[in-house]
């Protein structure tokens, strides 16, 4: 019984037989991974988030992709080994314009950003987004249209911050608890768009007396000079100078 791999069923399509024997300067390079670009400790830190539904990408500038399945894989090896690659092979063989013109994709094919310049697929579109980069490159074009994408603009310099503040008070053994709180402060949208925006804000608990606090970047940056300087806050105990001062000549 004769049975084709995905690898083998690719290789019946003369597009890929042509990648394979003259592949781009940029096939072998890998897709990296969404999730370690925007981490879960990150979002927290959004302060913006851009959605429209009838985007234009340069295919080119896609560098990863939301699923872990094709995450380390290079296009052209997705492009040979894809498993469900053969049906969408055959579409483009039937349609070759979809990917040249705009028009309505259905299932949607969707991109994330943090920057504006580097892309990764989202929930759908990986298969496509393979083929399209290789046929573009044949046909001398860039863009794909009439796509998905989620602009995320996250406050790295908050996020930063946070996890400084957090390693002085864990290294001068503080009995606070600090914690990002994000709130949204408004939304604009028309049809086929939106862009909500948000605010961060740390949340200071004194373990202590339970007191609390909310502290804006600026705010938590005084108090990470603070900090550093060796100035007592309200929350630090007597000795507090000492124990520092065993803890950096130790």
């Amino acid at each position: 019984m004769n049975m084709q791999t995905s690898t083998d069923r690719n290789l019946n399509f003369d597009f890929v037989r042509r990648q394979v024997e003259q592949p781009p300067a940029w096939a072998s390079e890998v897709l990296l991974s969404w999730e370690e670009a925007y981490p879960q400790e990150k979002h927290a830190f959004l302060q913006s988030h851009y959605w429209t539904e009838t985007g234009s990408i340069n295919v080119f500038r896609v560098v990863g992709t939301d699923h872990w399945d094709y995450q380390g894989r290079s296009w052209l090896d997705f492009l040979t080994g894809g498993k469900r690659m053969q049906r969408n092979l055959q579409a483009l063989l039937d349609n070759p314009s979809y990917y040249l013109q705009p028009t309505e994709r259905r299932p949607a094919i969707h991109y994330n950003t943090l920057d504006g310049l580097s892309f990764y697929v989202g929930s759908d579109g990986n298969h496509r987004t393979c083929i399209a980069r290789f046929f573009l490159a044949e046909q001398q074009k860039s863009q794909l249209h009439d796509v998905t994408l989620n602009h995320y603009q996250v406050n790295d310099s908050f996020y930063r911050l946070y996890g400084q503040l957090r390693q002085q008070l864990l290294l001068q053994g503080l009995p606070v608890q600090i914690h990002p709180e994000r709130v949204q402060l408004g939304r604009e949208d028309t049809a086929g768009w939106k862009m909500d925006t948000y605010q961060t804000t740390l949340n200071w608990l004194n373990l202590k007396t339970q007191e609390e606090r909310s502290l804006n970047e600026a705010q938590a940056r005084a108090q990470l000079i603070d900090l550093m300087r060796g100035k007592p806050s309200e929350e630090q105990p007597r000795g507090w100078k000492a124990r520092l001062k065993c803890l950096i000549s130790g």
